[in-house]
């Protein structure tokens, strides 16, 4: 293989690339970006077995030809090259890079051991808007376990019916949920549970594409494979599909509320940064208390201290008490947009609902902390 590439073509494809690439790898073939020739373009591959993407980057041509080499390696020389054309030479099992005034040589593995991405069929391909989708992204995956203990509920349940896709995750202690619309229908009812790390990347590469006005992204899947593909404007991202059956979501969801609060969103972010100054020190429990059109949050610390906050608020109802991990309070107000929030709630024992105001596409629900007074 002999081909002359961009270094800024080549740095950002293999940024994206490396994102694939597990740090605490099984197999030593699993370090190593694939690259090869493919058609007069330079297609470049990564997978750690859940998921994998294939992307294709102009350069001249001279000769065909594919190796695998460590992925790290590669990356650090190129991001460190200056922003000139790169020259690349393969030879038997060793990579040549060079450009003016510097050469190495990376010592590879065969092409041939490098596992094969699924092939999905372009018949499969549905178009999904790709703005709407980031932003729903970021509203529900964020809510997902980080831990492998229960698999299933590291995944975010991706539900399409006619023209509505739905998108749910859950820890076990808070709920995302969130609703858009699709520009079509969709043929046949897809209902999968997709990693949330894989939504997340899908977030990530459209928000780097968004320069390009019309960006397209395409769903597909085959499902003898269990995978499922996004494809992008010269990218595709494979990504397997968890097995298991996802929690019955909608038990969880409050039907009814005794009190209902409108917030306004940047005072209730100020408030619980304030109050997690102390509850850090204290289990990270938080209290909030809605009464006479207030909100006091309040934190309380045996080995720090205790603090109060007030913030004017909207209440229909009763009122009352309630207690929260604040960290699941500050990873709902970071992933969502707008002025005011709207909560409810039906005693200190029973989920809160969190909403965006006058948006009935998303709700957010955390579970509260029992307090030792109750």
């Amino acid at each position: 293989m002999k081909i002359q590439i961009l270094q800024e073509n080549l740095n950002k494809g293999l940024g994206v690339a490396s994102r694939s690439i597990s740090s605490k790898v099984q197999l030593p073939i699993l370090a190593n970006v694939l690259i090869k020739t493919d058609q007069n373009r330079l297609k470049i591959s990564a997978t750690n077995l859940e998921t994998g993407v294939s992307l294709w980057l102009g350069g001249k041509v001279e000769e065909e030809g594919e190796i695998t080499v460590p992925a790290r390696i590669l990356t650090e020389i190129v991001s460190s090259l200056p922003a000139e054309k790169i020259d690349l030479l393969v030879n038997e099992n060793s990579l040549k890079i060079s450009c003016e005034g510097f050469s190495a040589n990376i010592n590879g593995i065969s092409a041939s051991e490098f596992p094969k991405l699924p092939v999905y069929s372009p018949e499969s391909l549905f178009v999904l808007p790709a703005e709407k989708l980031s932003e729903a992204i970021n509203q529900v995956a964020f809510a997902a376990a980080s831990d492998d203990g229960r698999p299933v509920l590291t995944g975010v349940l991706f539900k399409i019916q006619g023209k509505t896709l739905s998108m749910v995750a859950t820890d076990g202690y808070r709920l995302s949920l969130k609703t858009i619309e699709l520009d079509s229908p969709v043929k046949e009812e897809v209902k999968l549970l997709l990693p949330a790390r894989t939504l997340m990347e899908v977030s990530k590469i459209i928000s780097e594409e968004k320069a390009e006005k019309g960006l397209t992204l395409q769903m597909g899947f085959t499902k003898e494979q269990n995978q499922v593909v996004f494809v992008f404007p010269e990218m595709e991202l494979f990504s397997r599909v968890i097995e298991g059956e996802f929690p019955d979501y909608e038990k969880i969801i409050p039907e009814n509320s005794e009190t209902k609060v409108i917030l306004d969103k940047e005072s209730l972010a100020r408030a619980v940064k304030l109050v997690s100054i102390f509850a850090r020190e204290s289990a990270n429990i938080v209290k909030m208390n809605f009464k006479d059109s207030f909100l006091e949050m309040s934190a309380n610390s045996p080995q720090v201290g205790e603090n109060k906050n007030q913030i004017e608020v909207s209440i229909e109802g009763e009122g009352g008490e309630i207690a929260f991990n604040y960290r699941f309070l500050q990873g709902f107000l970071g992933a969502v947009t707008g002025k005011d929030i709207s909560f409810s709630m039906t005693g200190s024992l029973n989920p809160g609902v969190f909403k965006i105001a006058q948006d009935e596409s998303f709700l957010h629900v955390i579970m509260p902390v029992r307090l030792q007074t109750e």
